[in-house]
């Protein structure tokens, strides 16, 4: 009985460390050395172009060799994200890849090892449809790009944080920009044009069931009130002048 238990508790602690040992591996030598074309002329510190699954970022390098890449998440720790076709870009102009630069990941985040302390570093990573999310890593001004045809007005589908932005729709693209971003991280929630439509058409039907639904209720009730009438069970408590009925 003690063999099979030591058994036990040594294949649980097998698989524990072999798990951690796997913990939170993102990164690969393929997607760091994947292709991409980067718009490195941006006005803002920290720009973020949302497609479909994944999203493009370009971040302005000031006094520093070494970036440091993670997602927080619900219970306040750090798990490293999914960095792809990362490049950095010279004062000068000139755009290197990862013959330059060095990607180190742990279990909580990846360090990104630039080869000047100043410039502009890129890279591509996975997005939720329509619910974008972000550490923020520089300082300074942001912007995010939204997908052609989506939208945050509608304040019921979509969501802005941190506060303090503004919006602009610039050729079918949502721009939202922050002047001084003051917070940890960025979410967004948005939704295409035809999701209000939707969402309209999902109220009414839902009133209209509402309103069937009522009216079925009240009907029932009224039966049921018909019914005790005419059992003699309607009775009135506070009418105690005569006997109950039958009994008179």
């Amino acid at each position: 009985m003690n063999r099979r238990l030591l058994a036990l508790v040594s294949l649980v602690a097998l698989l524990f460390l072999a798990g951690c040992a796997g913990f939170g591996s993102t990164t690969s030598e393929e997607g760091l050395e994947e292709d991409a074309d980067y718009d490195w002329d941006t006005d803002a510190d920290g720009t973020i172009e949302v497609t479909d699954g994944e999203y493009e970022a370009v971040y302005t390098i000031e006094d520093r060799e070494t970036v440091r890449l993670h997602q927080s998440t619900r219970y306040g720790d750090d798990n490293p994200i999914d960095v792809r076709a990362v490049q950095f870009r010279y004062p000068d102009g000139t755009v290197v890849g990862m013959d330059e630069i060095e990607v180190e990941e742990t279990r909580s985040e990846v360090y990104v090892h630039l080869p000047a302390e100043n410039g502009q570093l890129a890279f591509t990573s996975d997005s939720q449809t329509r619910n974008f999310a972000t550490d923020t890593f520089v300082d300074g001004s942001y912007e995010v790009i939204l997908p052609p045809g989506y939208r945050v007005d509608n304040f019921v589908l979509a969501n802005i944080r941190p506060g303090g932005h503004e919006t602009e729709v610039v050729d079918d693209q949502t721009h939202i920009t922050w002047d001084e971003m003051d917070a940890d991280a960025i979410s967004v929630r948005y939704y295409q044009e035809r999701d209000v439509y939707l969402f309209g058409g999902l109220i009414v039907v839902a009133s209209i069931g509402a309103t069937i639904a009522g009216a079925y209720v009240y009907r029932q009730i009224q039966e049921l009130q018909r019914r005790r009438e005419e059992a003699g069970l309607d009775v009135d408590i506070d009418d105690d002048s005569g006997p109950p009925p039958g009994m008179g």
